[in-house]
């Protein structure tokens, strides 16, 4: 039951997120997220649904999950660097909607390059980048996931 709840929330935010907007992630002219990392145990579920192609049109969303100790607001947004910093990214999606997340060294950071990730750090990161970021807040937004495909 769980599971399908996710995958209806999901689709749900995939409809209203996106607003039919597409981003080539990968920078093909077909529009995909590449495979991510599998999430962590720690249910960030959103990004392990994005890795499996579930939202590959997403350009900016939200998902309300239901946890173990309430409800969990998980942000995400495809797009372009704009700005970086040991502490902070700022993405643009491709309909102009900008959101700018804190860094913690709790972040995860991956490069995606040649069909592979590999585990990274947000110095890594640059403006122009495109990247993919998953994270929690409500009045804050944290990022919990970095995803870079350099394009």
């Amino acid at each position: 039951m769980y599971r399908k709840t996710l995958i209806a929330g999901a689709a749900a935010a995939a409809i209203v997120g996106a607003g039919g907007t597409a981003l080539a992630v990968s920078g093909s002219d077909t529009p995909s997220v590449p495979s991510a990392a599998p999430a962590a145990k720690s249910g960030h579920h959103a990004l392990k649904l994005l890795g499996k192609g579930k939202l590959r049109r997403l350009a900016h969303g939200e998902i309300v999950l239901r946890g173990k100790d309430g409800f969990v607001t998980h942000d995400l947004i495809a797009g372009t660097v704009t700005a970086v910093s040991s502490t902070s990214i700022t993405v643009q999606a491709a309909d102009r909607t900008s959101e700018t997340f804190a860094v913690t060294k709790d972040t995860k950071v991956r490069m995606r390059s040649n069909g592979s990730g590999a585990a990274s750090s947000i110095d890594k990161v640059a403006n122009g980048d495109h990247v993919l970021v998953a994270g929690t807040g409500t009045s804050t937004l944290t990022a919990k996931h970095v995803l870079d495909v350099k394009k």
